[in-house]
């Protein structure tokens, strides 16, 4: 199937990437020598995420101990892990790629999340979820590739709880406004925090992914590397009209 028919192969494009992360020291030297300490190396996320930013999700989440928390496109598992792990809470991750949720599971153990932690393969649009399941929500760099962003969010107000906060982190291009998908959901907006300093990150991030592309593909293999230089290749031209935000909602229905 082509991403044309379907809309999951674009959410999905990953998977290679997530499969053999652990196994791509180069990689993750990347984040380390561009991010310093802001990088939070000890819950190795696959994406932007900064150790300033995981903070400022946590406090926005407002979790009470005892709480489920759910991860939308949770990838590996890190951060929602490491969110779960500081609240006390429990946490469902959920990610389309199947190997990113496999390598979650492996690591529960890591943050002593054992029987607090269940990770599924299921799209963000159809999680397979009760309603009113959970008390917050959370997802990083993920919502962005979601080709159904109307249903995406409609499937997360269903989830959450009435007064449930709903914490991502997200780029928003010019052209499009992630405040009217949550109106349609029900979601009413409360914060919106602009990062700042990261298009020098993104960008320095991509230079070094193209520069160390041989050790990338030996330790990724062909397929997660090509998805790797496609976007350092392809995604620089479009940050200058782009803005990473964190945005803090609430389900008002």
């Amino acid at each position: 199937m082509t991403q044309a028919t379907d809309p999951l192969a674009a959410e999905a494009r990953y998977r290679p990437v997530l499969e053999n992360q652990s196994k791509s020291p180069t990689l993750k030297g990347i984040y380390e020598q561009v991010y310093g300490a802001e990088y939070p190396q000890d819950i190795d996320p696959f994406g932007f995420l900064t150790r300033s930013e995981l903070r400022y999700i946590f406090g926005e989440l407002e979790l009470a101990r005892g709480g489920r928390l759910v991860d939308l496109g949770c990838g590996r598992g890190g951060p929602g892990m490491w969110l779960a792990r500081e609240a006390g809470v429990e946490l469902v991750g959920i990610d389309v790629a199947p190997e990113g949720v496999a390598e979650a599971r492996s690591r529960v153990a890591e943050f002593g999340l054992q029987h607090r932690a269940r990770f599924t393969a299921a799209s963000c649009t159809q999680t397979g979820e009760a309603d009113d399941a959970f008390d917050a929500a959370v997802s990083i760099d993920a919502l962005w590739m979601i080709t159904d962003k109307v249903a995406a969010f409609r499937e997360i107000a269903r989830i959450l709880r009435p007064g449930g906060n709903l914490v991502f982190s997200t780029w928003q291009p010019e052209y499009l406004d992630y405040g009217w998908f949550l109106d349609a959901a029900g979601l009413t907006e409360v914060n919106r925090l602009h990062v700042e300093g990261w298009r020098d990150r993104q960008t320095a991030v991509y230079e070094e992914i193209l520069r160390q592309g041989d050790a990338l593909v030996e330790e990724l293999g062909d397929a997660g590397a090509a998805v790797l230089f496609a976007e350092a290749t392809q995604t620089p031209a479009l940050l200058p009209a782009t803005e990473r935000i964190v945005v803090t909602a609430v389900r008002t229905e």
